[in-house]
């Protein structure tokens, strides 16, 4: 599904995204650098899914071994649990923040909230993580060109600890992946897992309204390739009358 000159949306499963992938992923974008090509998550990581995925990276014109880079928003396994099919079917480096490395690379299942959610019947019981080799350990403002664009790093705990978004700057419009750390229309996610914290994420959302861009591409839910930094604006609104941005769910 192309959204941008640039970006197409070409993962995400039906309860939270448009059904493009058959499992519970988060949404799945690609980057179109020209020269190079990157993808921004790669949702849960079942074989069959993933299979869905690299179908519909062709659908829209791309070799799925081309992709060079997944920069992964968090450690959550809806969407990161891919990353080791991404590695080892599609030769793809892995980059995420350097306080979520350790999660990725010992498929630690609690601290991923896999084993939670699988327990509870949100992720089926054949969702599994395998150890993982992170290759760019992310810091805030930390930068790398895919081709001709250019993906600034930004530190947004809160949903979780690691949490980063991407800023997307270069040819065609600035867009921001925005992961999980907020929704269309200003609302967020928080859970009830140890990392969450409400003031955090409150910090970040207010980092993320101070930015000007015009795609607002979320890890779930509806998307906005135009005017869509209004989005943590109206969640910066409810934070600066005292109170708590309404939640997605």
């Amino acid at each position: 599904m192309k959204l941008t000159d640039n970006v197409h949306l070409v993962g995400g499963g039906p309860f939270s995204g448009f059904g493009l992938t058959s499992a519970p992923d988060s949404h799945v974008y690609l980057v179109d650098g020209g020269s190079e090509i990157a993808l921004i998550d790669c949702g849960l990581g079942l074989s069959d899914s993933f299979t869905e995925l690299e179908a519909n990276i062709a659908a829209a014109g791309f070799d799925p071994r081309d992709i060079s880079t997944v920069f992964v928003t968090h450690h959550h396994a809806d969407h990161a649990g891919g990353v080791h099919l991404a590695g080892e079917r599609l030769g793809a480096r892995i980059a995420i923040s350097a306080d979520s490395a350790h999660v990725i690379e010992a498929a630690d299942e609690k601290a991923s909230g896999l084993a939670a959610a699988r327990d509870a019947g949100v992720f089926p019981s054949e969702a599994k993580l395998t150890p993982t080799l992170v290759d760019d350990r992310l810091a805030d403002g930390d930068e790398l060109d895919v081709g001709d664009t250019r993906i600034r790093f930004i530190a947004t705990p809160g949903h979780c600890a690691g949490h980063g978004a991407y800023l997307l700057t270069g040819v065609g419009h600035d867009a921001l992946f925005a992961g999980d750390a907020v929704f269309w229309a200003g609302r967020i996610l928080l859970q009830a897992v140890p990392d969450c914290d409400l003031q955090a994420s409150h910090e970040s959302i207010s980092r993320l309204a101070a930015l000007d861009f015009e795609a607002f591409f979320p890890g779930h839910g509806a998307v906005t390739v135009r005017g869509g930094d209004m989005h943590p604006r109206m969640a910066q609104a409810e934070i600066d009358k005292l109170g708590i941005p309404k939640g997605i769910l």
